[in-house]
């Protein structure tokens, strides 16, 4: 799941210097203007502001607190879904318009596995009034349980770090890492941690369905290739789009046959997938400037329009290893 912003246009400026006395003009590398979602000299505040904006996010249902972490967005239903520690709960949000609607769903059962969730209760809000506290968003009103009737208060607290925190997990066992989960802030600040205070040299993907924030994602990283670490796909292990990505930056990449790389476009700007949109386009910048940093000059855009153009933002590509060589992801 990629999200994109647009950036500055990435550049290309050829020099040439001339040579010794015979006067032939030397070919120099090429010199790539760097672009970012997020400038690297801003991250220690945007974190700073991530974990202060956490911290606020509650959920109390009859008093009791219960712990908050982002699912899924439904434009279309007008709902942004989160987990809590009894289930699903549905939270009305008109995401055009950037603001709260006054309805709450509440489903009770097992998260574990969302593919096959079932609903063992289903509460539904009543009377939900809406408010702004601090920058904050608040649900506060009651629910009513679809079987018995019985009511229940029920007040909600979400701000922006909710849809790009992720919920992501990451594990250390000797000097293997494993990552799981959907990759977002919370990825940086955990990779960040682990590096400056463990000592471990490959970071294994075990189920990575993606990014929701690239912007930080990116950055997540360039840490994993500072960190010059080996990134590890093995047999049964899966990363899909913003996944990939952190693939990418191992310095070394091992790929195990029953491993899974899945890539599609990111989406969208007015409406439009990334596939669809110019080569030239400013949107693509700042995923040009981490693919060259990753991959090389060329491999590095090549890779990317790979992936923009595999699958549309609503399906998944599954790379076969004949791809990953050709973009120089794996050898053979």
């Amino acid at each position: 799941m990629k999200i994109a912003v647009v950036s500055l246009l990435a550049t290309l400026v050829v020099l040439q210097a001339c040579g010794s006395s015979d006067n032939k003009k030397v070919a120099v590398q090429p010199k790539v203007n760097e672009v970012h979602m997020l400038q690297p000299d801003n991250i220690p505040s945007y974190i700073e502001t991530f974990k202060l904006q956490y911290e606020q996010l509650d959920l109390q249902i009859d008093g009791v607190q219960y712990t908050l972490s982002f699912v899924d967005r439904d434009e279309a239903e007008k709902v942004l879904i989160a987990k809590y520690d009894k289930g699903l709960i549905y939270l009305g949000f008109d995401f055009e318009k950037e603001q709260p609607i006054n309805n709450i769903m509440l489903l009770e059962g097992d998260t574990s596995d969302l593919e096959n969730f079932k609903a063992s209760a289903i509460l539904k809000g009543i009377n939900i009034e809406l408010s702004e506290q601090e920058g904050n968003m608040v649900y506060q009103g009651s629910i009513e349980d679809a079987n018995t009737k019985q009511l229940y208060s029920i007040r909600a607290v979400i701000n922006e770090s909710l849809l790009d925190a992720g919920d992501s997990t990451l594990t250390l066992e000797a000097n293997v890492a494993t990552l799981n989960g959907t990759l977002g802030t919370s990825t940086y600040i955990q990779m960040d941690e682990l590096i400056k205070t463990k000592s471990f040299d490959t970071l294994k993907f075990g189920s990575v369905n993606g990014s929701i924030n690239d912007a930080i994602n990116m950055h997540t990283g360039r840490l994993i290739r500072a960190a010059k670490l080996t990134t590890l796909m093995p047999t049964g292990g899966l990363a899909h789009s913003g996944g990939v990505d952190l693939f990418a930056a191992g310095t070394q990449r091992i790929f195990q046959d029953g491993g899974e790389l899945g890539v599609h476009s990111w989406c969208c700007l007015a409406g439009k997938d990334a596939g669809q949109l110019s080569k030239t386009d400013p949107a693509h910048g700042a995923q040009l400037t981490y693919f060259r940093e990753m991959l090389g000059l060329d491999k590095g855009p090549e890779f990317y329009f790979f992936t923009i153009n595999a699958a549309p933002a609503a399906n998944v590509h599954k790379m076969n290893r004949a791809e990953m060589v050709k973009y120089s992801l794996v050898t053979e």
